[in-house]
Formats: structure tokens, sequence, C-alpha cells
């Protein structure tokens, strides 16, 4: 039987005269019937999500136009009185959601209260609803508010003109509000005929007779009736909930200062710095919705003596040179300190505002100080800050007291390093007038300073390089080129093109003329015959070092926008690799349509596959229309030219698998489910890569741009998934398959695949839960097995779901798998298993060694601090963690190992000794093919690694 959900248009009347629909009626009875509830159903037969339109009949709800709704927090930040929030769940929770830059309207939930006659229900995403007991009865409609918001927007539109949208007429008794789980929103009328049909759209009508009408004292209460001990239970947590709420302010708000006194100070050396043997500052840990005024009555109190009788408070910042004081702090001591400038760590400095130990100094960004280094003699030199503002003249004057260089006989000079190379620039005398910001002067630049009555240094060349002819061995492999020379030797400059460098050659071979102009290559000793070179490139910048070996060859040359790529035909193996000159501009589309008519295919089933550097697969290119460089191909990389064409354009191809677990037979698995046995259904033994483990359920199209929740149930409603009973989408758990593996699971049903990093490469793998899961993004699946005592056999592994949001340390997954366990949490030993190299990482605190300087002798070392989710652990979904009882094995803590691991490093050994076999042949071979002996150890050098200048 196949499950099917009408979503064609059934519309429905707000009133309902059932009097046409009955045999006989009296002419007084009343058969008028009006709507006052819709249920509503969004998804598909096999799971989605209901929530219900009701009429506020008794006038509880302040109903506002949901144009117009506008959720806000209302407090005074000096007393943190807050009027409506929600806080069920934790408080660190709440903090890092914060930090992580989430809204905080999107943060508080529905229910809160402010006093113990209030209570107000607030919704999120801009939406709410109040109901209150303080309003009067009778069912008078509380539109106060919404006159209010519609007179205050006129009031900001400050006489523009602009067309209203009409406002629906607020009638007692007749306002519509959407109740979505936590989520309470005013609707209008009309948003009811939306759910005449579509995906969303209503399930269950309610009508009730016109004539009903409800009691008095029933409007606007919203206690009628309602038993006293849930009332009691709503106003406790309201309480609790401000309470949490108070916290959660004291919390975010500490901030921690530190406040400089300016006696403790002096300006030297174009900076402040602290006098030697003072205290330079003062910490002081306050609440930033506090004023001014208190911050200036806890900095006296603290200390008195240090603050002049007129002083002004600075804002200071450390800078190379030292410290430099900007902007002055407002001196109304009404203004609340969070809406200054002054945040946690904020170095703040107490002074006259004129003088620093009768120095005048100078405020603000403009004056900055850079610190410079002057050589004028040898060795002679100085280091320290000049304003930025200064100009190159007044910086001379400045010099020239300082070097005894006669002002009109100095000359200043800037030392420029380029390619390891160092020169003097002499300054202009234009330069005078510029400031040392206009001439681009930085924090560590070197000037020079030297009396022009004794030299002059114009463009001096300070140190330089040796330039030294490279000589490079050539081999020639053009054919029928008129050439009889097979190989030669070359010496060029290293700063000649790679053009020259091939003229050169031509000329030493005596070759008269080569297809297309020929090109150069690398032929390297261990990774063979390299990419043709780009000849706009120098020798040098192309990567050459004296003694390589280089091949002429026949071919043009790739131009400065063109890469050279390799691929390989994947299943047609006996196809050898084959090599296209591409540019990089070029789209993937027009790469694949080369490749394809270079290896002379006569379909376009095919598409491309990144590899790495040892040529494993990697990414599909599955956006045909991005650039090689956008896909971030480089020269010399190698692809794979798959069969199989991709889906279109921002749609993926997703392989699903269903873990199998005892009973293969999913119409069993099926039953299983229904007889409520417990565990996991489809669950596969995590240490493994078999997957025999899994059966392959069928293959999905979808968009990149639908949610997790769509391709649950676009997977649901799969054949082979017909026979499977799943309630819900939480009873379905989607993870990823990497190497063989189970890994990340899913999350978040809102989240588009493209969010999620799903790609035509990603396999998925279903498994069938028994009860509902909607993990968080703080919460980790782990695979927990226990160790057999006295074997060396591991117990099948149980599923433990960890929630870090209070912290990631060993000590609380210790804590969690002992209680899983059952076991003493300090006789047990624990450690992550590496399946890569078939070895355990024992986890512990004391195993973490801290880096960094040693501890002086008497000196309190802290414990650090460790996240699991951090190096080296980097715990993740899917890890298997390894559980040991000591009480059976106390003297071998760290030894997690097991028979099957001493095989697998056994087999990785025998790789390791195939992979030097395998290049020690590839190298003989190349050596036979050159038709000369093999040749001796190339001499080590050094690494030389190029970093840019980033000033």
């Amino acid at each position: 039987m196949e499950r099917y959900k009408e979503t064609g248009r059934f519309s429905f009347p707000m009133e309902l005269d059932m009097g046409l629909f009955c045999e006989s009626v009296s002419s007084m009875e009343d058969t008028s019937y009006e709507l006052f509830s819709v249920v509503i159903h969004r998804g598909s037969t096999y799971g989605g999500h209901y929530h219900a339109y009701i009429r506020d009949v008794d006038n509880l709800g302040k109903w506002t136009h949901p144009d117009e709704d506008n959720f806000q927090l209302h407090s005074v930040p000096s007393d943190s009185k807050v009027q409506g929030l929600n806080l069920s769940f934790g408080l660190l929770q709440l903090a890092e959601d914060i930090a992580e830059g989430a809204p905080v309207e999107a943060l508080y939930g529905m229910r809160a209260a402010h006093s113990d006659s209030d209570i107000r229900y607030a919704g999120v995403n801009e939406e709410k609803s109040n109901i209150k007991n303080d309003r009067p009865k009778g069912g008078a409609s509380d539109s106060g508010s919404t006159t209010n918001v519609h007179q205050e927007t006129q009031r900001k539109k400050k006489g523009k003109k602009k067309q209203e949208r009409p406002v629906e007429p607020v009638v007692p008794g007749y306002c519509w509000f959407d109740f979505n789980d936590a989520r309470v929103c005013s609707i209008t009328s009309k948003q009811i005929e939306r759910q005449f049909g579509g995906k969303e759209s209503a399930y269950m009508l309610f009508y009730r007779k016109k004539s009903m009408h409800r009691p008095q004292e029933a409007l606007g209460d919203p206690m009628y009736k309602v038993p006293v001990d849930l009332v009691q239970e709503v106003l406790l947590c309201n309480e609790e909930l401000v309470k949490q709420r108070e916290e959660y302010e004291s919390v975010v708000n500490k901030i921690t200062i530190k406040v400089l006194f300016g006696q403790n100070h002096q300006y030297i050396g174009g900076a402040v710095r602290p006098i030697v043997d003072t205290c330079d500052h003062m910490q002081l840990t306050l609440d930033r919705r506090k004023t001014m005024g208190e911050l200036r009555v806890a900095i006296l109190e603290q200390c008195c003596d240090l603050v002049p009788s007129v002083s002004c408070l600075h804002i200071a910042k450390q800078v190379p040179s030292g410290l430099h004081l900007y902007d002055q702090v407002l001196d109304d001591d009404s203004v609340i300190i969070q809406s200054t400038n002054i945040c946690d760590g904020t170095l703040l400095f107490v002074w006259d505002g004129k003088q620093l130990q009768g120095t005048q100094i100078q405020i603000g960004h403009h004056c900055e100080p850079l610190l410079l280094t002057v050589s004028y003699g040898n060795p002679s030199q100085l280091s320290q800050g000049f304003a930025k503002n200064l100009t190159l003249g007044e910086l001379s004057l400045l010099l020239s007291e300082q070097t005894g260089i006669g002002a009109n006989r100095l000359r200043l000079g800037r030392i420029s390093v380029k390619d390891g190379d160092s020169k003097v620039i002499p300054f202009k005398v234009a330069d005078e007038s510029s400031t040392l910001e206009e001439l681009k002067l930085h924090d560590g630049d070197e000037l020079i300073a030297q009396d022009s009555h004794i030299s002059e240094f114009g463009h001096v060349l300070l140190s330089t390089n040796e330039n030294k002819l490279w000589t490079f061995e050539v081999e020639n492999r053009c054919k029928d080129c008129g050439s009889e020379a097979v190989a030669t030797l070359v010496e060029v400059d290293k700063a000649v093109s790679v053009e020259e460098l091939k003229a050169v050659i031509i000329s030493k071979l005596y070759i008269e003329e080569i297809q297309d102009g020929g090109r150069i290559r690398v032929q390297d000793n261990n990774w063979g015959l390299q990419t043709p070179l780009h000849e706009q490139q120098s020798v040098e910048s192309a990567g050459l070092k004296p003694g390589m070996k280089l091949v002429l060859e026949p071919g043009a040359a790739p131009l400065h926008n063109e890469i050279t790529l390799s691929f390989s035909c994947v299943p047609s193996s006996d196809v050898p690799d084959k090599e296209i000159c591409v540019s990089k501009t070029s789209t993937v589309q027009q790469c694949l349509g080369l490749m394809i008519e270079v290896a002379a295919f006569d379909n376009d089933d095919w598409h491309l596959r990144k590899t790495n550097w040892c040529r494993e697969e990697g990414d599909v290119l599955d956006d045909l229309d991005a650039t090689l460089e956008q896909c971030q191909l480089r020269d010399g990389d190698h692809l794979l030219l798959e069969a199989g064409k991709l889906p279109p354009k921002g749609f993926l191809k997703l392989p699903v698998f269903l873990a199998k677990c005892s009973r293969t037979d999913t119409t069993k698995m099926a039953s299983q489910f229904r007889r409520g046995e417990q565990g996991t259904l489809g669950v596969s033994i995590p240490r493994t890569t078999d997957n025999s483990r899994r059966v392959h359920v069928d293959s999905i199209i979808i968009a990149k741009t639908f949610t997790l929740a769509d391709l649950k149930l676009q997977i649901m409603t799969l054949p082979s998934m017909t026979d499977i009973a799943i309630p819900t989408l939480d009873f379905l758990r989607i993870r990823l398959i990497e190497n063989g593996r189970l890994t990340s699971v899913l999350r978040g049903h809102s989240q588009t695949l493209q969010r999620l990093k799903l790609t035509n490469s990603s396999q998925l793998c279903l498994q069938i839960l028994q009860q509902e899961e909607d993990l968080r993004k703080n919460q980790v699946l782990l695979h927990i097995q226990q160790r057999v005592p006295e074997t060396r056999t591991y117990t099948h592994y149980r599923e433990l779901i960890w929630d870090i949001s209070k912290g990631a340390t060993p000590e609380m997954l210790r804590q969690v798998i002992a209680d899983l366990v059952l076991l003493p949490v300090e006789t047990i030993a624990i450690a992550k298993y590496l399946c890569d190299k078939y070895e355990w990482m024992p986890i512990d605190s004391s195993s973490f060694v801290r880096k960094g300087k040693k501890h002086q002798k008497n000196q309190k070392k802290s414990p650090p601090k460790i996240n699991l989710r951090n190096s080296p652990y980097q715990i993740k979904d899917g890890d298997v963690i390894g559980v040991k009882d000591l009480t059976f094995d106390p003297l071998n803590t760290d030894d997690f190992s097991t028979p099957a691991d001493d095989e697998g490093k056994a087999l990785l050994i025998l790789a390791a000794e195939e992979k030097r076999r395998r290049r020690k042949e590839n190298q003989n071979r190349t050596n036979a093919s050159d038709n000369s002996s093999p040749s001796s150890k190339r001499q080590e050098v050094g690494l030389t690694i190029k970093v840019g200048n980033f000033r």
C-alpha cells in the first residue's frame, strides 16, 4: 500500500450554515457556525510537523499586525530589570551562542514573566503575543499599543510621503494567533486562505456555534478556571528565569580593565613608558552597565594618592615604541560605560591631561608614533618612536640634536631590501615637507643619517649576493631536428628568462628547427618528467636549481595564463596517461570536453575528479561552469576522467547505504523496531572498513538548496525503504561514510545540503533509531568499546552522545564513560583508536606535556587546560574510545592494542617497503632510459623557503 498526501486546493469558509445539510431544522434553531481553529500539517505522509491557528475568543492576547511586530528585550542597564525572556537552556550554552554571533531575539524562548501578576509569552523571529491578566475585563481589546506603534512610526518618518498598507481592524474575540510549538505570533485572517492547499495545508477544522458566548468573567482573564497548581508552577518557573537572567547579565557585562597613572609614567623616546620601580598599572574589575561616575569613584577608592585633583581619562594602547594615548573618555558622569569605547582589556590612563613629568605630549591617531631605527655612525644607532605627523624636515632637526650632525649637513636615506640586496635610497629635497606617514614609513623601518661633508651615499649597495652562473645538464629529445648531439651542459645567469635559456640550449645543440618552437621540462630523479616550463619566468623564479637535468622536446611552451594538466581514464586502465594545456580561465566543462577529445571517446558520459600529491582520489569537480582557477587547479595537477555523467548544476547525486544489523532483512528490521527492542537498527562495527556491513539502497538526485529534512523525506520515499516504519524524521539518523568508516552525523533539519558541505563525492549511511534524536552541534557521537578483562579483545561497541557544552576535558569524558560502563572513574583508563595507524592514543591529563618555557624553581605550575576537540586528540563523531578496567591490569595503563592491530601494523610495514621498492625500480628505469650508469647520490642541500615581503 502506498502512502499519499493530497496537496490540491480545498477551500473552506469562515462561516458555515449547517442548516443546508440537515433534513429538518426548526426556525428557532441556530445552525450557523464560525471557524475558530485550524490544525495545519507540514510535510509528507512519512513525517512532518503540526501547528494550529487559533482564534482568541476570550480576548487574552495582545494582537499586533505581523508587519509591525518587533520583538525586543526591554531592560534598564543600571538595574538589569528585564520584562520578558526565556532561559530554558543552560547559562553557559547561551553565552556560547551569543559569542558565536547568534541574534539575541533568536536565543530567548516562549515563557517569561516580570511580575507575579503578569505572564508574558514572547515568540522569536520578530513575532510576539502577550497574555496579561491586568487587561480590563469586559472584552475590550487592548489596541492602544498598536496605535502607539503606528504613531511612533509616523513620527520617525518626519513627513515623508509614503502610501501605507491598510491595517486590518481589530475586533475583540476575532484575533488570530499561530501556535507553533514555542512560537506564538499574530496572523491575519487572510493568512488562513494560504492553507487551502500545498505541502503545508489545513488538516483539521474546528467550528463553533455563533450563538455561543463565553462568560463575561472569562474575557481577558488568562487564569479563568486554570488549576492553581499549574499557575504556581508557571510563577515559580518565571522566578527562576529572572534569577538566571540576572546571573547571565552579571557574567556577560563583567569587564576587567587596566588603570595606568600619569604619576608613574614618563614621556621618553617618543612614547609613554613606565618609570622604573613603580606600579605601572592597577587591575580593576567592574560591571560595564555602571556609569562613568561610578568608575571614577572606584578608581579613587583604590588609588586615591595617584589620582591628580583635576584628572581626565584617556584610552591608551600599546604600540611598538611604547604606550600612546588616544581618545579622551567623556567627562559626563551619567554616561554608561557600555556606551563608551571602554571594553574588556582596555588600558585607561589617568593624568591631568596636560603634562607627564613636565613634558607636554600629543594624543590621538594623527600623531601615533612610528618605531624607527636610525644609523648615524659605525656602529652608532638609535631606535625610538617618532610621531607619524612629523615632516621629514622636523625629523632632520630632531636627529641633528641627537646625532651631533649639523642640520644643514644632515642627509637622510631609507634602507631598502629586495631579493636579499640592501641599498640606501636618499630622500629628495621635495620630501622635506612630507610627513612620515605620507612617505609610507612603517614600524621597524631603518634610516641612515650621514654628514654630507664627509660622504655621500647616493644609491649605495650595502650587501650583494654574488651572481654565479648556473650549470644545467640538458637532454635533446627532438627527433629529426638536424642535430647530432644528444646531451650537453649549459651555463646561464639565474636572472635570464626560460626563453633565453632555451635559445642557449638550441644554440649549444646546433638545432636548426623544432616543431612548435620546442619547450623545456625538468627531469626529476624521484618524480620523473615534470610539466613544461613557462618561458616568461626567470630561471630562478621558475624553481630551477644548479645541477638540474633539463629536457628539450618538440611542442609549444605554455603561455603565462595557461597550465598543464595530466589525466588518466577510469576505469579504462589500458589508456595511458595523457596531457593537455589549457587556460586558467577555462571552465571545467571546456576542460572536460578537451580531455574527452584527446582520449578519443565517442560519448560525453564522463566527469572529472581531483587527486592529491600521490594521485589518490579527491573531490569531484561538479561545478562545470567554474573556472580552473576557482577550482584551485595548479600547473602539473593530475585529474581522473571517470565514467558517469554528473547531475545538473545545483544538484547532487548521493549514494545511500543502510547499515546492516544482525537481521539483514529489512522486514525483520521493521518488526524489531515495532517490538521496541533496545539499540539502533542498522549499526555497523566502527573499527572495520568492511563494506559488507552496509547494503546499498539506492542513489538519489537532490538539489543543494534542499534541507536535511527534505533529504530524509526523499530517502523515506525510496522503494527499498517502504517496508521500514519510521514514525518521524527524528527516528532516522544520516551519517557520512569516509574511507569506509561511519563518521559525521548530519545535524539540523533546516540546514541546506550546501551548508552541510555535501558534494557528489559524499556517501550517506542510514541508521534507524528506536527513539527520537536531534543532535546539537555541541554533542558528539562516540563509539565506546570496553576491553574484556585479562584479554586483548573488546566487547561490541555502545553509542555515547557526549554533551560538551560545559567543556571537553579528559576528566569529563572519563566521568560520562564511567557512568556508561558502571565502573568507578578512578579505576578506568580510556584511549582513542587511530584506525589509519592501528594505534591507540591514551587520553589523560597527566600525559599532556606543556610546551614553552621551562618553569623556574618554586614556581607554581597551573594545570594545563585540555580541549579534546583540538589537537592532538581531535575528538569527533564516529571516534572509537576504548575503556580499560585497571583493576585487572594496573601496570599496563597505556596498552590498548589487539591482535588485529598487530596484523594491521605489519601490513603497513609491508606497504611501506613495497612503496620504496617501486620507487627504486622507477629510478633505475629512468637511469636505464638515459643510457648512462646509475648516478651517485646527489649532495644534500639545505631547505630554502621563500617568504614574501608583506610591508
